[in-house]
């Protein structure tokens, strides 16, 4: 995870980056920490409560299509809501049965096609209509990875991603089609070795390229639409980053969690040897902002467009060629926080907003499910 972040964190260092396209060093060592709040870089924020008929926890990822937002939750599996968070159903069901899922490792949708894809823990892809109901499976197995992690769908291709696993990774990539047809692969590079650490990675999509990296390789690369692919982000060698070497400790080192690429940012959540923060750097200025996550992974930017609970992104959308960051926070949080005399007298950016979230919250219950935050990021 060292690796993944100090990847990260020069993925994005501001210092070496000349062109989104082209290959460059960055070094993580170098990064700013000054602090940004939301109405630096967005003009809007919206909340969308999400539908109580399916109860559920903690949001891991949320994924918005024209008509539909995807959320993953980690007991659950994966829900469809409408773009009201309302009308939730169940993609699939987690169990063992037929059809069924053990756990959504991963998931994507191809809206050209109306299919929804879930990557399960034992190397099987369900497939589903955008009802619900199962399709068919793709077995990964028979290519013999170590395991595979991400899956993403891009122009109706399926993009299977590996991690280094234990120091252990076949692939770093496969290409499908939608019904399991090998198309192209890309083999690990890096030799095996003992680790105790566990897969880490990342993927994301900007533009008409994927980007992906793992934690022990120096190289973040993006794969073009006609699959050829090429070293997009180089970053050097130093402590800082995850060892090839039997390690249980993380501490120490500097470890990507999650990375976004905006038309203005690049974004990331990382860990920064004792603690878990928010980064952010301005590809023009190459200015970079750090806000720093409670060990809860909560806060993040402060959100002075409303003066609402800090932002912590989690994904990232384009609509129209407008881009949105999406967030997420518990009820009981939002309760609590706009009742505080913080929120009180806070002065926002938006005063009728305010007053909007004011309302609300008053009219959510503590044990409401989580409400999504949408910012409409500055053009």
């Amino acid at each position: 995870m060292k690796s993944k972040c100090l990847f990260l964190l020069i993925f994005i260092s501001s210092s070496c980056i000349e062109k989104i396209d082209s290959q460059s060093i960055i070094d993580p060592r170098v990064f700013a920490k000054n602090e940004i709040s939301l109405a630096e870089i967005a003009d809007d924020i919206r909340y969308i409560p999400l539908d109580n008929n399916i109860p559920i926890g903690d949001i891991v990822l949320a994924k918005f299509t024209k008509n539909s937002i995807y959320v993953k939750i980690s007991n659950i599996g994966l829900i469809a809501f409408n773009r009201d968070g309302k009308m939730p159903k169940k993609i699939g069901s987690v169990g063992r049965g037929p059809g069924e899922y053990l756990y959504c490792t991963s998931f994507d949708v191809d809206e050209i096609n109306q299919t929804i894809y879930i990557k399960d823990m034992d190397e099987i892809i369900k497939v589903y209509s955008k009802h619900g109901n199962f399709l068919r499976s793709i077995p990964l197995k028979h290519f013999e990875p170590f395991h595979f992690n991400d899956i993403l769908i891009s122009n109706s291709n399926l993009f299977v991603f590996e991690y280094i696993t234990m120091g252990h990774g076949k692939f770093n990539w496969l290409v499908l089609d939608t019904l399991g047809k090998l198309i192209k692969k890309k083999e690990n590079s890096i030799p095996g070795f003992r680790s105790g650490m566990g897969a880490d990675g990342g993927i994301y999509k900007f533009e008409n390229k994927i980007y992906y990296w793992n934690m022990y390789n120096d190289t973040v690369f993006s794969i073009s639409p006609d699959l050829s692919y090429k070293a997009s982000y180089i970053f050097p060698p130093g402590d800082y980053r995850m060892p090839r070497s039997p390690i249980t400790d993380r501490s120490g080192y500097i470890v990507p969690r999650f990375i976004f690429e905006t038309n203005r940012y690049l974004m990331f959540e990382y860990f920064d040897k004792t603690r878990f923060a928010d980064a952010l750097i301005d590809k023009s200025s190459r200015k970079s902002f750090i806000n720093y996550l409670e060990p809860d992974h909560t806060g993040g930017f402060i959100n002075n467009l409303d003066c609402g609970t800090k932002f912590r992104s989690i994904s990232y959308f384009v609509e129209n060629g407008q881009e949105y960051l999406i967030g997420s926070v518990n009820a009981f949080q939002l309760k609590a926080y706009v009742a505080s005399d913080v929120f009180k007298n806070s002065v926002p950016k938006y005063p009728e907003k305010k007053k909007d979230l004011e309302k609300m919250a008053n009219r959510l219950k503590e044990t409401d499910n989580p409400i999504l935050m949408i910012v409409k990021l500055k053009r």
